[in-house]
């Protein structure tokens, strides 16, 4: 701890009302409570507490707490009684506890869903109505799993589900359209094989809406309450009752605009974008049999795939690496590669990498997302698998064989994931199937850029990798500024990783070797910590010895995700 030195003169220059708001401010008390209790004006206590920490020589409530109890260590120790030193050491950790305070931003992407009202109350239609909703909730429960969401459970049947806190992920908004896409098919085809005899089946089960909004999150925090996102989302999943699909608000397709078969909505007079009340512009997510937008002209059409496309056509797998720095930019290249391959008749099998690098929570989130997007062919399989791994390889390559596939694989490190969750039997399974795998691969080292590396049919011994520079496309900060791929990639680094970071880019004139000092942390964890972030691509070696941020847009982006409010009412 900093000493804050002093001599022992300064102790009786102390004004009466400057005692009393020390002694306040050692209580944990906040301007407010001070002035209340002091019988003052705010901003009376706002001056006072300027000159007493000009006299302290201090620029915050904890640090002048910290200095008044050593003016009375020093001044008068044998008078301080049991009782005074238990409130200054209470007041110490309070304040204390204040400082360490902190909020961040982030994208909360939600979809929230709607319950149909019941028109008839009879024992028939009650019962419909219960079994109805525990199938409901059952399939939202096997989708928020797999997807690596959160859900919470609304009175009368409906519910809110969420992606991006407490863990960010690169395509939140992706994952958020494709849960309420498979929630909109499920309930119709509920629909047609329960409810098909009912004078009530042409009036839809569920509305679903669509939101995203960057909230003020505590850092701490582990749940979620009244996000704005999770309104906006009610508010839409009311009005698409009617439609019978998922109504968005438009910042949602702007950040997943590959996800879905957007349809406007316009107005009858005027032609007009439709605008929802505390909402906006709306759009309606498209079902999911519809054509996907075609955006490879923006790619240069794809040229690295000629060559993929052979070695496919010949009956060999084909792996590619998007490699790129920023994060985000691997999302966008990985979606138009999906959406281009499907207009060649691909099959298409999208798995979103959970934000946990655990293998057995990747094996379990592959499996269970390859079982939601090909539920009807694998239920006819039944072959046995000597491991889980291998069984998500033998599952690809059957279905494989109705025709060619692609496998897009979403998340920071999505290549090495894929790769650790099949192993190596998987991948000499897969390489003579006709099968397409696109994969990020996040780059440690360089400028911003984006790759394609052509890998062949065993990524593991292709010492003659071919790769492709495309042309960087401009990513665009979110409402309030906010980069959700930096966001994810601190959600995805260890605690004290997270906290250098969030440190080090509020301390720009702070070495980061001398932050992790003063953190105080154990050696072979501080070593730990500095290899986990040069590996992250976040930190790299400087000229001058030591660690630095990458590039100064990094340092900027991870500064803008927190919002510091400790010694906020300090003056």
């Amino acid at each position: 701890m900093h000493t804050i030195k002093r001599d022992s003169t300064q102790e009786l220059s102390l004004s009466v009302r400057q005692r009393q708001l020390l002694d306040l401010l050692i209580e944990g008390k906040s301007n407010k409570e001070i002035a209340d209790d002091l019988k003052i004006e705010a901003g009376t206590v706002k001056q006072h507490l300027f000159v007493l920490f000009k006299k302290l020589s201090v620029n915050s409530r904890a640090k002048a707490v910290i200095a008044a109890a050593q003016i009375m260590k020093s001044s008068a120790a044998d008078s301080i009684d049991t009782e005074s030193k238990t409130k200054i050491a209470k007041g110490i950790a309070k304040v204390g506890a204040k400082a360490a305070e902190a909020y961040s931003w982030r994208l909360v992407s939600s979809v929230a869903v709607s319950i149909a009202d019941l028109n008839e109350l009879n024992p028939s239609a009650i019962s419909m109505r219960d079994h109805f909703l525990k199938a409901l909730r059952n399939i939202i429960e096997r989708l928020v799993e797999a997807l690596d969401g959160q859900v919470s459970y609304l009175p009368g049947g409906g519910s809110v589900v969420w992606f991006g806190h407490p863990r960010a992920h690169l395509d939140d908004a992706d994952r958020a359209v494709y849960l309420a896409q498979y929630l909109q098919t499920w309930a119709s085809h509920y629909q047609k094989n329960h409810d098909g005899n009912t004078k009530d089946s042409t009036t839809p089960l569920i509305g679903i809406g669509l939101a995203s909004n960057t909230e003020v999150v505590a850092e701490k925090a582990t749940e979620l309450f009244g996000a704005e996102s999770f309104r906006k989302a009610s508010i839409l999943a009311r009005h698409a009752k009617a439609l019978k699909m998922p109504l968005s608000d438009v910042l949602t397709k702007q950040i997943a605009p590959m996800s879905s078969a957007w349809l406007e909505i316009k107005s009858k007079e005027g032609n007009k974008e439709v605008i929802v009340k505390d909402v906006g512009t709306i759009a309606i997510v498209g079902p999911s049999s519809s054509l996907l937008p075609d955006a490879s002209l923006r790619w240069g059409g794809f040229p690295f795939l000629n060559n993929a496309f052979e070695g496919i056509e010949g009956g060999l797998a084909q792996w590619l690496a998007v490699e790129s720095w920023p994060p985000a930019a691997a999302t966008l290249l990985t979606d138009a590669i999906g959406n281009y391959v499907a207009g060649k008749n691909y099959q298409i099998l999208r798995l979103r990498t959970p934000g946990s690098y655990r293998r057995d929570r990747a094996l379990a989130s592959f499996a269970a997302q390859i079982e939601l997007q090909f539920g009807d062919f694998i239920s006819r399989s039944e072959k046995i698998y000597p491991s889980q791994g291998e069984r998500i390889a033998g599952l690809v390559c059957e279905i494989a064989k109705s025709g060619p596939l692609a496998i897009l694989v979403y998340g920071l490190k999505a290549l090495e994931a894929f790769k650790a969750v099949i192993g190596e039997a998987g991948i000499d399974r897969l390489a003579s199937r006709q099968i397409l795998i696109v994969a990020a691969n996040l780059q440690d080292h360089g400028s911003a850029q984006i790759a394609v590396r052509l890998l062949g049919p065993k990524p593991n011994s292709a010492p003659f990798s071919r790769v492709f520079n495309l042309q960087m496309p401009r990513i665009d900060a979110l409402p309030e500024g906010i980069r959700v791929d930096f966001r994810a990639m601190l959600d995805n680094l260890s605690p004290i990783s997270r906290e250098l970071m969030l440190r080090a880019a509020n301390e720009p004139e702070t070495s980061l070797l001398s932050i992790l000092t003063q953190m105080n942390e154990p050696h072979h964890k501080a070593q730990a910590c500095i290899q986990e972030l040069t590996s992250s691509g976040l930190i790299a070696a400087s000229q001058g010895g030591g660690f630095e941020f990458r590039d100064l847009s990094t340092a900027e982006a991870i500064k803008h995700l927190s919002i510091p409010i400790a010694g906020a009412e300090a003056t």
